[in-house]
């Protein structure tokens, strides 16, 4: 079993299901890791955490925790959490990273380029060979392949994954210790040893239907883009490719026949600028390195000072700020704070050298050095 001393404390985290995805992301970034878990310890700990989350925070639930450890040694799966070395890059770059991944089978390919093959449960033969082509020829190039191990596209992606060199991983909307659909529990165990199974939910949480929207945020964040094979105009993969455009990774479409309703997903991304995609050496080609998509990540974590060396009403203007200007008017909207009480500690951080007055009433954070 792996579990680092961070990701026990991010279990106990968790355990209080009071602190949700969105609260967890800001705690992330304001507030150190132990100082949480040492303030979910004691009452008096939890009242301040609530102020902070804006909700009554619950005590953590050590039987959660220990219950957890238990299947993960029984399961022989591990944790990573976002402040380990073994952490994707991608991943921590996005805006509302996982703060602990569940794992089974090897988390090293999760270091490596990775690329997501997405599409129809409900596939058509050529669907079925076109993806398992793509995946084949991706991996066969040393990409890593990843997919939501579901029926019709993703199991073909994964099986053609698994032919070449990169091998292939899977992100559930379960827990790890279970496979589905059922139907692909060899696969699955074919993926643990090329790769791994993936989730940020807890072991034993069943593929319950509001799980995969946010599963989706995963495939995409974990990878330099998203090729979608074959969708139909509801289908989850158009989802994930939504997630990607909004996480700044390129977007693939495969076309297909214009009478075929699996065509449509496709078809609709190309019109709304996705790229065309037709084999695995020409999305290769319009790939932006892996390295420019990680400098952009790290320059724009660079750009914010750490946030807990200063006030709450502090936090609160520097996590509303960018390095692109704002006016003080938004800010006052954004922050709820009104303009006798930020106006000081505008002119106080600009003096501390962690914003720029920009003219005009705007503001920015100060330009990293170097």
């Amino acid at each position: 079993m792996i579990c680092s001393p961070a990701a026990r404390l991010w279990l106990e985290i968790i355990s209080a299901k009071s602190i949700g995805n969105a609260a967890r992301a800001g705690l992330q970034k304001s507030v150190a890791l132990e100082e949480i878990a040492a303030m979910l310890a004691t009452a008096e700990g939890r009242e301040r955490l609530g102020r902070i989350v804006g909700r009554a925070v619950r005590p953590p639930d050590r039987r959660f925790v220990s219950e957890q450890l238990r299947r993960l040694e029984r399961g022989g799966c591990g944790v990573i959490c976002i402040s380990d070395a073994s952490y994707p890059p991608l991943l921590c770059a996005i805006a509302d990273p996982p703060p602990v991944l569940f794992f089974a089978g090897d988390p090293a390919p999760l270091l490596s380029s990775m690329i997501c093959v997405v599409g129809s449960r409900r596939a058509t033969r050529r669907g079925l060979v076109v993806a398992r082509g793509i995946a084949r020829g991706l991996s066969d190039r040393g990409v890593h392949v990843v997919s939501g191990l579901a029926r019709g596209i993703d199991g073909a992606a994964h099986e053609g994954a698994l032919e070449g060199a990169g091998g292939t991983s899977a992100v559930l909307g379960c827990g790890v210790d279970l496979v589905y659909p059922p139907e692909h529990a060899r696969l699955a165990a074919r993926i643990r040893e090329r790769g791994c199974i993936l989730s940020e939910l807890p072991l034993g949480t069943p593929p319950l239907k509001y799980n995969f929207p946010l599963r989706n945020r995963i495939l995409s964040g974990l990878s330099l883009g998203v090729v979608v094979v074959e969708a139909g105009e509801r289908s989850g993969a158009l989802g994930t490719a939504s997630w990607a455009a909004d996480q700044g990774r390129e977007v693939f479409a495969v076309p297909g026949p214009v009478e075929s309703a699996m065509s449509g997903g496709p078809h609709g991304l190309i019109r709304d600028g996705a790229r065309l995609a037709v084999s695995a050496e020409q999305i290769l080609d319009d790939l932006p390195s892996a390295s420019s998509i990680r400098d952009a990540a790290r320059a724009a974590s660079e750009a914010h000072p750490q946030l807990e060396l200063f006030g709450e009403d502090e936090r609160r203007v520097l996590e509303a700020l960018s390095l692109d200007p704002k006016h003080i008017d938004e800010l006052v909207q954004f922050c709820h704070i009104s303009p006798a009480i930020i106006l000081p500690i505008l002119l106080d951080l600009e003096m501390r050298g962690v914003i720029a007055s920009c003219g005009g009433g705007t503001y920015a954070l100060a330009a990293p050095a170097g």
